[in-house]
């Protein structure tokens, strides 16, 4: 379990950066006055309401999947099933195959 919370929490560290390695200034200059950016961070920590916009989310701000948060919360709080837990381990299976293959800068 402490693994999965490590996990969770560099996870989350991880996407909190993700917007100032993507050619931003910095967390000051976020643009949290934007609707759509609003729209988008509602959309990635619910996974409500991003109908439509998950492209535009990934390319403007280079924010990930609802699905990542979602398997994070479960793996803290519980899986509805067996199915369910096998899901969330192949999402995040295919993330650190991204994140290893990923450009080191």
């Amino acid at each position: 379990m402490r693994l999965r919370a490590r996990l969770t929490f560099a996870l989350v560290a991880a996407v909190a950066v993700l917007p100032a390695q993507a050619g931003r200034a910095g967390a000051a200059e976020l643009p949290f006055d934007d609707g759509l950016f609003r729209r988008c961070i509602s959309w990635m920590l619910s996974g409500e309401g991003g109908a439509l916009i998950d492209n535009l989310c990934a390319a403007n701000y280079a924010l990930p999947s609802p699905s990542l948060f979602m398997c994070a919360r479960k793996s803290l709080s519980g899986f509805d099933s067996a199915v369910d837990r096998e899901v969330c381990a192949v999402i995040f299976d295919e993330q650190a195959k991204k994140a290893r293959a990923g450009k080191v800068r």
